[in-house]
């Protein structure tokens, strides 16, 4: 304990700390030699640590689980609207890499957006930039309007945590209200009530059908297909209750290559204690 700052979370949330880091080492060393530039980004960056609920355990987070990686990214840009904890975060990349190109970004990533945008380097010739964002809410509390914004005219890599169960499912009644945005935002579509209704009277949940609209919706971004098959259910331990899917998203086959390799051997060999 630094004295600083630390989320609690409960002990599943090591099942994704393992993922993005495994995915952002990949990532970054399987790339080093590809782009001149190579960028990470984490638009809910938290303060770097987390205690794990009912235990001492603190384990580091993705924002310093990207940074411990072996071949480094050549920038990164974290964002958190808490500005106690991204004021910790600070202080953590510079006592871990005091060297590190590291942008900290107050604010909701969904107002600052274009912000963020300029701190990625220009792409173009003799300087190729490759960017891998992490996207970590609480709810469905990143417009897709965001994701368009960073990823339309990028080479980004998207590993997104969609909270279609402990937030679309409980409170789907309310989203479902016609004063609610909620859904519209998140999907970047305000045409997507009708569509409910006929996966509604096909049997469908909430969760596939929130799940498939936006892997849909990412498609016509340029990503490539992602089903329900290739996105990982993380679940309670105690009684094993689905939270919340960790979906995919690159305009790269090598990109679901380097997914497949996370979906397949991400395990406790992944070393996430503080």
């Amino acid at each position: 304990d630094d004295g600083l700052p630390a989320e609690e979370v409960g002990p599943w949330s090591q099942e994704k700390y393992r993922r993005v880091g495994m995915y952002s080492e990949i990532f970054s060393t399987g790339m080093k030699n590809h782009w001149q530039r190579r960028v990470y980004l984490d638009l809910f960056a938290g303060s770097g640590h987390a205690v794990i609920r009912g235990s001492r355990r603190r384990v580091l987070t993705s924002p310093l689980l990207a940074l411990d990686v072996p071949d480094r990214f050549d920038r990164y840009v974290f964002c958190d609207e808490d500005a106690e904890r991204l004021s910790a975060l600070k202080t953590r990349v510079a006592r871990m890499a005091p060297a590190a190109d590291a942008v900290f970004m107050p604010g909701d990533a969904n107002a600052t957006v274009d912000e963020i945008a300029a701190h990625i380097p220009q792409h173009g010739k003799g300087n190729t930039v490759l960017s891998f964002c992490f996207i970590d809410p609480y709810g469905l509390d990143i417009h897709f309007e965001t994701i368009r914004r960073l990823g339309s005219n990028r080479a980004m890599d998207f590993l997104i945590l969609l909270a279609l169960r402990m937030d679309a499912n409980r409170n789907w009644a309310t989203y479902l209200q016609p004063s609610s945005d909620k859904v519209t935002l998140f999907l970047g579509d305000p045409t997507w009530r009708p569509r409910w209704t006929v996966a509604e009277q096909h049997g469908h949940s909430p969760t596939r059908f929130l799940a498939e609209e936006y892997a849909a919706a990412m498609t016509q971004l340029g990503y490539l297909t992602t089903g329900l098959d290739r996105m990982i259910e993380v679940k309670t331990y105690d009684n094993n209750m689905p939270l919340y899917y960790l979906a995919f998203f690159s305009k790269s086959a090598r990109g679901d290559e380097f997914w497949d390799e996370v979906r397949k051997y991400s395990t406790d060999q992944l070393g996430l204690d503080v």
